[in-house]
């Protein structure tokens, strides 16, 4: 709905309203006037005179029921209702306002056209009523302008006149300011008097909110901050030594050339030990990009290898926290404490799984690797963001039901609590939480919220409160807020993603499903309510936007999650229950997303979309293949294709090569020697260009057993 615009029907002030019960209120069709119908006598005003009091009105339409208007007749009189003209002076329809009240409590009106006192009889028909709970919407030029045309299109081509008329739906459009009962037979009619139950019983409570809602939001804030302090902030000591906080995905080897030469970046002392803390949840970060182990390769799931020997060894790239897991120190659920030994040199990792946790068996050597002591103390050491999630759930919903806010304080509490229960338990961007990150994107996150007040949630919130449906408040708005997205098993909507995650193309079906069938829940109510052009508009030229900002070189759209937030969100300014329900959820999707990665560009660049994954840049070849390993066996060498000229030109000039994982050789020579490996193993290899001292993509690994001269050549592809 259109914000900034006093709506006609608001702006009329009548005070003596609100004790009639007697009183109609109505809409002309044929006058640029609003009616009010009192017992015996008529009123008249013109639409677009503006006074200052709607408490009033508000308070006489929620006593005066109405009748619905429909049928064709109706919309073609609303059509012509519409196009009126507009007085040229505010003070001078004061005036009229004024002289036609004091006639027609005196029982006569004053001509219009010969400006004489004659005494007319008042009118007997009234026009169609608005139905209860209901104010006509503010009409501008351009509205006149096209009800106008629809009125030319209707007479030169009357079915599409009548198709377009129906889907613009009433004119002026309406404004719902209240709920109809539950409809459900049974169940509606019991949750009202439920509803009004409740709301005779907890009326002091609502009475007394401007002193209630601050001592129970201080309540509320001194309860989080004393979870959140025990959770993450209050130092835990072992026999062993203070831990120290790491990440879902910390481990002590980097990916390809990550380390340096020979992975001397990344080297340990063998028998040092270290502790460490792990937060809760970290089974749920997963791969996005394949990780080559061998010839092999994982994604969407967590990277551990080995585990599974006789003494439980794990490569050094295994990500601590799931192999903690998976070899028992703690569970997912809460997150704790634990010590790790460096091994070094290690041969021979096996994969199992265990505790819901899987790990990758590799055969050959890895510089480096570690192995788990048990003997650690939990005590201090759990994570309690489950805690917390329950805790601010709980004291959501006593403070909408029992302590019962105004709509608009309940929208910017629910919008702060959310962002920083986000910032601070459910995904902070580091351990512990980084409060200089969340400052900075809670106030971005205050400015697109007070946008969401202004044009979507100052519609529907203050209904249910005019409605007393206070419970149904509570039901729908944070069943929608608190549910997670983590059901979803997509985390990037790109082609790639929908194909390669498990389960992606069913949710991506399930969920365009979904959002087909809201988005048409919302249409029929925007037509029904006039609104269905208006929107048109403004969507149409969003769409616009984004069309030629897709159409950017080298740039790709990113639909993130704020973004789809946003975009939603003024679809959903009608009084209905689905409305509050997308509402809460468009709401927790805004936050979740801006909170924890920040408002990330609508457009970004291929590199910064693919992370760590490959990148598409050329591949180099192996000479060495299956069938002439033999002789260069025999000259001790793998070897590959020098760079072409067409390469040469584009910037390339060396090559990287990882054997075994392990960054091996960089040179613009097209050989390396296999002196130095032990022949009774198996061994990887992976080459890549390197432009300037960058690395491009590495090819699939070629696979030697060099005690009998077996090349397994290489899958086509990066790795």
């Amino acid at each position: 709905m259109p914000s900034g615009s006093p709506d006609r029907l608001s702006q009329l002030a009548i005070p003596t309203l609100a004790s009639s019960p007697d009183a109609e209120l109505s809409s002309s069709s044929s006058h640029d006037e609003i009616e009010v119908v009192l017992p015996g006598f008529h009123l008249t005003r013109p639409q677009n005179v503006h006074t200052d009091t709607d408490d009033s009105l508000d308070k006489a339409e929620k006593a005066i029921p109405g009748e619905k208007r429909d049928g064709d007749g109706d919309l073609e009189q609303g059509t012509a209702a519409a196009v009126r003209k507009r007085s040229s002076s505010s003070a001078s329809q004061v005036g009229e306002w004024v002289g036609m009240l004091t006639g027609r409590i005196r029982g006569w009106t004053r001509s219009a056209s010969d400006g004489s006192g004659t005494a007319t009889p008042p009118t007997t028909t009234n026009p169609p009523r608005l139905p209860a709970g209901v104010r006509l919407g503010p009409v501008g030029p351009w509205d006149e302008r096209f009800d106008a045309w629809l009125v030319r299109i209707r007479a030169r081509r009357p079915r599409i006149g009548r198709a377009l008329i129906w889907l613009r739906g009433p004119s002026p459009p309406w404004i719902e300011t209240e709920l109809p009962v539950f409809p459900l037979p049974f169940v509606g009619p019991q949750l009202h008097r439920f509803e009004l139950w409740c709301s005779l019983k907890l009326a002091p409570m609502r009475r007394w909110r401007q002193f209630t809602t601050p001592v129970f939001l201080l309540a509320w804030l001194l309860g989080f901050v004393f979870l959140v302090r025990a959770s993450f902030f209050t130092e835990t000591s072992t026999p062993h030594g203070t831990p120290t906080w790491i990440g879902a995905t910390d481990s002590y080897w980097f990916a390809d050339t990550g380390c340096g030469i020979n992975g001397t970046g990344c080297e340990n002392t063998p028998g040092s030990t270290f502790v460490f803390r792990c937060p809760s949840l970290a089974l749920d970060v997963e791969l996005l990009n394949p990780y080559a182990i061998g010839a092999d390769s994982i994604s969407y799931d967590s990277l551990v290898v080995g585990g599974f020997d006789a003494e439980h060894t794990y490569r050094a790239d295994s990500w601590i926290c799931a192999a903690a897991i998976q070899h028992g120190l703690f569970t997912e659920h809460r997150g704790g404490c634990g010590q790790l030994e460096f091994v070094g040199e290690f041969t021979g990792f096996v994969g199992g799984e265990q505790h819901g946790v899987r790990s990758q068996s590799f055969d050959t050597t890895f510089p480096s690797s570690y192995r788990f002591l048990d003997a650690v103390s939990q005590t201090g050491c759990q994570d309690l963001r489950d805690d917390i999630l329950g805790y601010d759930v709980a004291m959501s919903t006593v403070f909408s039901f029992f302590i019962r806010p105004s709509p608009q304080t309940w929208f910017w509490v629910l919008l702060c609590v959310g962002a920083w229960h986000n910032a601070l338990a459910s995904d902070p961007v580091s351990m512990p939480p980084d409060l200089e990150v969340a400052f900075e994107r809670f106030a971005p996150v205050l400015f697109v919220g007070a946008a969401f007040w202004r044009h979507a949630w100052r519609w529907v919130a203050p209904a249910f409160e005019n409605s007393g449906y206070i419970l149904e408040r509570t039901v729908w708005y944070l069943a929608g807020f608190w549910v997670s997205l983590d059901w979803i098993p997509i985390n990037r909507l790109t082609p790639h993603d929908i194909q390669q995650e498990p389960g992606g193309l069913v949710a991506v079906i399930v969920l365009v499903i979904f959002l087909v069938a809201v988005v048409l829940n919302q249409l029929r109510v925007i037509r029904r309510t006039g609104w269905f052009f208006y929107y048109l508009k403004w969507y149409a030229v969003g769409g616009a936007v984004i069309g030629v900002l897709a159409a950017l070189p080298g740039l790709e759209l990113r639909l993130h999650h704020w973004i789809a937030a946003v975009c939603l969100m003024p679809g959903t300014a009608f009084v209905t229950r689905p409305s509050a329900i997308f509402q809460g959820f468009l709401l927790g999707m805004f936050i979740d997303g801006a909170m924890r990665w920040g408002l990330d560009s609508i457009l970004q660049t291929s590199a910064s979309l693919v992370g760590d994954g490959a990148t598409g840049s050329p591949l180099p070849a192996f000479l060495t293949n299956s069938t002439n390993f033999a002789s260069y066996v025999a000259e001790g060498i793998v070897a590959w294709e020098p760079i072409s000229a067409d390469l040469v030109s584009q910037g390339y000039d060396s090559f990287a090569l990882l054997v075994d994982d392990v960054y091996k050789y960089s040179s613009p020579a097209t050989n390396y020697s296999l002196a130095g490996l032990d022949a009774s193993l198996v061994h990887y290899f992976r080459l890549a260009y390197q432009n300037s001292g960058t690395v491009g993509d590495f090819t699939k690994a070629a696979t030697a057993f060099i005690s009998n001269s077996t090349w397994i050549d290489p899958r086509p592809g990066p790795s």
